[in-house]
């Protein structure tokens, strides 16, 4: 059944292919946006979508636009500083911790709203030397997990105080079609495939790999069945090095370069810590797991990028 639907970020990576699978299954997508955003993703999309022009972070604005929409589903992906370079700490604070109060405060005042998805992630947890499950004590090692762990915090305190329903998922290390240069799946791509050397920071470091189309899934999971106050891994479940799944990427192209060494990477990188999530509780909640393997995923993605190479 079509619902109507609000979503923050739909010009992000994951935003944009959530905006194509919710447009996919029929619902009136209302997407809230910045006049100047960049929205090279939604181009091939745009006249399907609703655009409301404003600043996230601007109160009275937001409550405006979500009492005219009266939506029933509400995800929240609007962020920055996830990405290498923005280091701006003013502004991560105007859109993760404003915008995120503006919205959720709106959203507590509708009662139309069904279900609010919040899009977290995994640097909230900081550096750890296990397996990273929900309930561990959050030690943030950067403004931007500084600020989505205040996030998620508030949106538990809403639901479990004020009863807005709010449900935190928290993704890992999310690749796929959309990812955005210079992160690393799209760098080492793209790379192999115009047959230039890729750079990767560290061959030992690892990440969580999860593919962007089950972060997605995920999050319609979410909304149609609600926990609100839960907060949620989404992640493969196992780790892989940069190594592994640059071989991945060099067989599967074909490619005939060698791999450079070096290069910008994450401030807190370390070969020593773990970076992998437990998602057992994503599995018994919402009775969601991936559904690709990580180097299937990683094939996928290639292909994507391969067919779409002009846009980048």
């Amino acid at each position: 059944m079509s619902k109507k639907v609000l979503v923050s970020g739909a010009s992000g990576f994951i935003g944009a292919n959530l905006t194509r699978a919710l447009l996919a299954q029929g619902d009136e997508v209302h997407v809230l946006s910045r006049s100047n955003s960049s929205r090279w993703r939604l181009n091939q999309i745009k006249e399907k979508l609703k655009f409301h022009n404003i600043q996230i972070n601007d109160k009275e604005s937001v409550l405006k636009i979500v009492e005219d929409i009266q939506p029933e589903q509400v995800f929240h992906l609007a962020h920055y500083g996830g990405n290498v370079g923005e280091n701006d700490t003013n502004l991560i604070q105007r859109v993760v911790i404003g915008g995120t109060s503006a919205l959720f405060d709106a959203c507590g005042k509708v009662s139309s709203i069904k279900a609010i998805v919040n899009v977290g992630s995994s640097s909230e947890y900081g550096a750890k030397q296990s397996i990273m499950e929900e309930r561990m004590v959050l030690k943030p090692n950067t403004p931007y997990g500084c600020a989505k762990a205040w996030a998620t915090l508030y949106g538990q305190y809403l639901a479990c105080e004020k009863n807005v329903p709010i449900t935190t998922l928290r993704p890992f290390s999310v690749f796929g079609s959309w990812e955005l240069l210079p992160r690393f799946m799209p760098s080492v791509i793209l790379s192999c495939l115009r047959g230039v050397a890729p750079k990767i920071t560290n061959p030992l470091l690892v990440r969580d790999f999860i593919f962007v189309g089950d972060v997605v899934r995920a999050c319609i999971l979410s909304a149609n069945n609600p926990h609100p106050g839960e907060i949620i891994n989404i992640g493969f479940g196992h780790q892989m090095t940069l190594q592994e799944a640059t071989d991945i990427i060099l067989k599967s192209t074909k490619a005939k370069v060698n791999i450079e060494i070096g290069g910008v990477g994450r401030s807190y990188d370390d070969v020593n810590i773990v970076w992998q999530a437990d998602i057992s509780k994503a599995k018994k909640l919402l009775g969601w797991k991936p559904e690709f393997s990580q180097k299937e995923a990683i094939i996928k993605t290639i292909k994507w990028f391969n067919e779409n190479k002009n846009l980048y």
